[in-house]
């Protein structure tokens, strides 16, 4: 700061004002060290000043590391008042930081998913015929526009794969058309689609990218994996096909922990209608990881478990996720509660080691305004 000072005694004995194109060009390293002492959403609106502070903030070096950015590895939840406005309202319940961006993309979209600060962002049908997709950041402004929705695909599930922090392509997949997948990069013209065989009463319950490979988990929990780049799929589902319900678990809830694919179930977790804290704090919940090589769920161990918090949704873009480093592992799920027709959102938090006596810890209620988890890191 002592740099930026004498940079600007210099302009007032010259009587230059050139303090924007002055703040424009501090040197990276007086970037960095301001963003060391920064929190998370104030590192990204940072990156938000001008392109040159936008470089510095991509350009930080990997190897160290920000201790305040830490809080970026947990979602944050988004809430929309009306999906036909600009404003959009941001708010992290681990730091209880709230504020609201207002930008013009926002106007009639729904967010369908997020990956490292991106949302997918789709316009909604009843004010386009033929629906609009993009990637935004909503700090940093970066858009980048997709193809338009493939026609006769109501998209119901989707997924974004990143390599070396780069959007590199987008998956859909449709409610009413579920043998169908559709895959497209930020430049192409017009979506891939390709055909996936199903049985009867099959449907695609989750995607995930892992690399190049785009991996399908039907709702008998099976899974198949396609590969992105010469669109083949490997030997259909795998896997036991059991009751889609479960015999013993009454929710499943599928997310990605670095690269692999976790499933974690409940006993006494009711995932939609009614719901109540006493029945989420009572319930007995099971870890596993998929073996595609065994076409099999596996338990994970202890260790694997230890260390993290599980962020979980039945609601919105279902977004899903494993937080690690953290000192007590614990279950947070986002409901959206049904009564009487109408739903608000709830937020509940538990303790896996001792979920009764974590009976009330949770973040209440969060209205009627539809809300989803996103992902900032």
């Amino acid at each position: 700061m002592i740099q930026m000072a004498a940079v600007v005694d210099t302009e007032k004995i010259l009587g230059v004002d050139t303090m924007e194109e002055t703040w424009s060009c501090i040197p990276n390293l007086l970037i960095w060290m301001i963003m060391k002492r920064l929190q998370c959403i104030d590192n990204l609106h940072l990156s938000a000043v001008c392109k040159h502070w936008l470089n510095a903030f991509h350009d930080f070096p990997k190897e160290e590391q920000i201790p305040p950015m830490s809080s970026c590895n947990f979602p944050w939840l988004m809430v929309t008042k009306d999906h036909r406005g600009s404003e959009r309202e941001f708010f992290s319940p681990w730091t209880k930081t709230k504020f609201t961006v207002d930008l013009p993309e926002f106007a009639q979209t729904f967010v369908i998913d997020s990956k490292n600060g991106l949302l997918l962002l789709l316009t909604c049908d009843c004010c386009e015929q033929v629906q609009r997709l993009f990637l935004l950041n909503p700090f940093t402004q970066v858009k980048l526009e997709l193809p338009r929705r493939p026609p006769h695909l109501r998209v119901n599930l989707s997924a974004i794969s990143m390599l070396e922090g780069t959007p590199n392509c987008v998956a859909l997949a449709g409610s009413y058309c579920p043998g169908h997948i559709a895959i497209a990069h930020p430049s192409d013209d017009a979506w891939k689609i390709s055909t996936i065989p199903f049985d009867t009463h099959q449907y695609i319950v989750h995607m995930f990218f892992v690399d190049h490979y785009l991996y399908l988990i039907d709702n008998y929990a099976r899974a198949l994996r396609f590969n992105t780049i010469d669109f083949t799929m490997t030997n259909g589902f795998k896997g036991e096909k059991v009751n889609k319900f479960g015999t013993e678990e009454k929710g499943k809830y599928f997310l990605q922990c670095n690269k692999e694919i976790i499933k974690v179930s409940s006993t006494g977790l009711i995932p939609y209608g009614r719901f109540c804290m006493n029945g989420f704090t009572k319930a007995a919940w099971g870890f596993y990881k998929y073996s595609f090589s065994k076409a099999a769920w596996e338990p994970l161990d202890d260790d694997e478990i230890r260390g993290k918090s599980w962020i979980l949704s039945n609601c919105g873009a279902k977004f899903a996720s494993a937080v690690e480093g953290t000192p007590v592992e614990k279950v947070h799920f986002l409901s959206k509660l049904k009564k009487k027709g109408k739903g608000s959102y709830c937020l509940f938090s538990c303790d896996l080691n001792s979920p009764g006596k974590d009976a009330n810890s949770y973040f209440g209620n969060l209205g009627k305004k539809r809300t989803v988890w996103i992902n900032m890191a």
